[in-house]
């Protein structure tokens, strides 16, 4: 990833701003950049209703205090929790496995331990909240004990070791929503702080980031390639503007698949509904289930009907673009290949 310039400009003159750091100019992790964070949510990349702030309330299975404090506590459109880790330096390799355990223990949480945490917070920023279930179903309006979790994790950071981001695509690649967000402050002619975010995981090419083992260069092109095609199709259906906000969608169970096919496909059938989708502009979450209205990564919705469908567990990795049709009757991962086909010719 080429480095990062910023310009002000003034007419037909460009002057290149000067890269920072927060220390230099003596700007601190939570004094400074997680109150921009608590005020403005969409650093961390999608519309967020925060709900705490340097939470303590931590305990193990065994019920012992735990003496952590995660940084924001934030709740997301479809319902889901998100746990976000700030660092206004390099991220070094614990902050993942930090997450990841702040994302574990929040799992446990009820709609009513979120509640409880809302409450508390809005009453750190000198605000009375009279009906806090009320609040977060205005802003969430499916949100249950169901939809709280997994929790999706965010990491934020003016720059990551290679050991995070590598583990981080591991995650992103086994079904685990981790985002990492950079952030950078430059000082402009006029002396300004001017600072900017960018998304690095998940990208179309966030396979660069992965520390490669020592094969040969055919198996990684080969596998750089794979890896393009599987994680990137929704990056591409989305930039491609194919679908309309709302078009409908079908699933089918393709054959092949490593899943009990035959128990699917009847539980499927039961209800028409069941195999019904609608397309919605999102990275992240392009396709609503009409079964129960949540939106959904193509991976986790298969997930969640083979797990229905069979009482079992998945077997195995999930890919999902393949188990879904567009009116035409094309699965997307082809149909995804076909865009391309035509945008290159």
């Amino acid at each position: 990833m080429g480095q990062e310039l910023v310009f002000t400009v003034e007419r037909a003159q460009a002057v290149e701003a000067e890269p920072v750091s927060f220390a230099e100019v003596g700007l601190k992790e939570r004094d400074h950049l997680q109150e921009w964070v608590l005020a403005n949510p969409a650093i961390l990349g999608e519309d967020l209703m925060v709900l705490s702030s340097e939470y303590d309330g931590f305990e193990s299975s065994e019920g012992t205090p735990v003496y952590d404090r995660l940084d924001v506590l934030a709740l997301d459109k479809s319902g889901r929790l998100v746990v976000a880790e700030l660092k206004r330096d390099r991220a070094q390799s614990a902050v993942t496995m930090q997450a990841l355990n702040y994302a574990a223990m929040m799992s446990r949480f009820s709609l009513d331990d979120v509640c409880e945490v809302f409450v508390r917070y809005q009453r750190t920023v000198g605000r009375e909240v009279e009906e806090p279930l009320a609040e977060l179903q205005e802003w969430a309006p499916g949100v249950s004990d169901e939809t709280l979790g997994p929790p999706s994790v965010i990491l934020v950071a003016s720059d990551f070791a290679p050991q995070v981001t590598n583990t981080a695509m591991f995650l992103f690649e086994n079904r685990i929503d981790i985002r990492l967000i950079q952030v950078r402050l430059y000082r402009t002619a006029g002396g300004e702080l001017v600072l900017t975010r960018s998304q690095l995981l998940p990208v179309p090419a966030a396979e660069n980031f992965m520390m490669k083992p020592r094969s040969t260069a055919t198996t990684l092109a080969a596998t750089r390639e794979n890896r393009v095609r599987r994680a990137s199709i929704t990056q591409r259906l989305v930039a491609s503007g194919y679908f309309q906000e709302g078009a409908p969608l079908r699933l089918i169970v393709p054959k092949g698949v490593d899943q009990d096919r035959a128990a699917i496909d009847a539980w499927l059938d039961e209800d028409p509904v069941r195999r019904g989708l609608t397309w919605q502009q999102d990275t992240r979450k392009p396709v609503v289930w009409d079964y129960d209205g949540t939106p959904r990564s193509f991976a986790d919705l298969t997930g969640v009907i083979i797990d229905l469908a069979t009482q079992q567990p998945p077997r195995g990795e999930l890919w999902g673009a393949n188990w879904i049709l567009d009116q035409n009757g094309t699965p997307l991962n082809k149909l995804a290949d076909m865009l391309d086909s035509t945008e290159s010719g």
